[in-house]
């Protein structure tokens, strides 16, 4: 037997020794046939627990409708300091949900009321004047978390959203009240800003600066203020 052949031979019996831990594959001529061997079922087991670890991660709320959305709170907040002529709307929540109203078209007038009158304003009526028709939903059959999620059954992509409330937390609050403007929802999550500045999900957001929450979180963030009721302009 020449040293060729002595090394394919060393070779075949190499693997019929190895074919127990190969699986069902014939040998022949020194290499594997068949097809290529199954992963273990530990193997199998890690990779579906990294691929339902992967689907399990949380989706990124900030849809381009989102964006949108985000961009608008900021242009919207920009043009209703300069027609109100003011270095800030701290304290002046009337004045920042109502001239934004104004910007956004939906009234075509501004109307000046505090936010514990910014509820029954509204709510009295059946349109804006810019056209809009109003739907109100009072604290008397809604808490402010229903309120919201049933204009989001509605409509998921709602928008141009009035929240009013009859007493706030601080000293004027508790004597004037409190009202705020949601941009929209959109895919359950709220789109706002607000006449002062506060901390939301760990950040810092300044007076007028895009918020974005879930429901659950907005509701949290005013539960203790005195709910009035909320308008959706459709």
């Amino acid at each position: 037997m020449n040293a060729a052949k002595r090394l394919m031979a060393a070779v075949t019996a190499a693997l019929c020794l190895l074919s127990p831990l190969i699986g069902e594959h014939a040998i022949a001529d020194g290499r594997i046939a068949g097809p290529v061997p199954e992963l273990s079922a530990v193997q199998r087991t890690e990779d579906r627990d990294e691929a339902a670890l992967t689907e399990a991660q949380p989706a990124e709320p900030k849809t381009d409708e989102g964006e949108q959305l985000i961009e608008q709170i900021r242009e919207t907040y920009k043009k209703a300091k300069k027609a109100s002529r003011v270095k800030s709307f701290k304290g002046k929540c009337g004045k920042y949900v109502n001239r934004q109203l104004v910007v956004l078209g939906i009234n075509k007038k501004y109307i000046g009321c505090n936010g514990n009158r910014a509820y029954d304003v509204y709510a009295k009526k059946s349109e804006t004047s810019g056209g809009y028709k109003i739907t109100a939903y009072a604290a008397k059959k809604y808490t402010l978390k229903a309120a919201l999620e049933a204009i989001a059954s509605e409509d998921p992509h709602a928008r141009n959203i009035l929240v009013g409330f009859q007493r706030g937390t601080s000293k004027a609050g508790k004597r004037y009240g409190h009202v705020l403007f949601i941009h929209g929802i959109e895919n359950g999550m709220v789109y706002f800003s607000d006449s002062f500045a506060q901390k939301v999900n760990g950040k810092n957001c300044k007076e007028g600066e895009p918020i974005v929450c879930s429901i659950a979180t907005f509701a949290k963030l005013y539960k203790k203020y005195k709910l009035d009721g909320v308008i959706h302009f459709g």
